[in-house]
């Protein structure tokens, strides 16, 4: 049985967003959260500066624009979906974009809830 595309590119995904998470996470040590564990905003600054998930986010970015690259060089040499490369571009593409989309979704949301925590005032209706 052949390896193809799209178990390579798993392992690869795996691999490369596991190194991603495991930069990620020690970050929560610098969140402060109140007594009933919920993050308490208007003493926690890290979702208001650049930080390593910022890098991060970027740089996931950066490598999904870099495989939707590949995926349009080898299609336009003509590879066809058979081909292991073309699965690997796919199935990378595809990841990639998917966590970018919701690690970038998830940053906003923190910063967008510690702004209405701190400056209440601000958003009365």
């Amino acid at each position: 049985m052949p390896i193809n595309g799209w178990i390579i590119s798993s392992i690869v995904a795996g691999v490369i967003g596991s190194l991603f998470v495991l930069i990620i996470i020690p970050m929560n040590k610098k969140v402060i959260r109140d007594k009933w564990g919920k993050i308490d905003f208007t003493k926690t600054d890290i979702y208001f500066r650049w930080t390593r998930w910022d890098t991060i986010i970027v740089l996931c970015s950066i490598y999904t624009f870099l495989q939707i690259a590949g995926l349009l060089l080898f299609l336009l040499r003509g590879d066809t979906i058979n081909s292991p490369v073309i699965q690997y571009f796919i199935h990378q593409t595809f990841v990639f974009s998917l966590i970018t989309f919701i690690w970038l979704i998830t940053k906003l949301a923190y910063v967008f809830k510690g702004i209405k925590e701190r400056w209440p005032n601000e958003f009365q209706e």
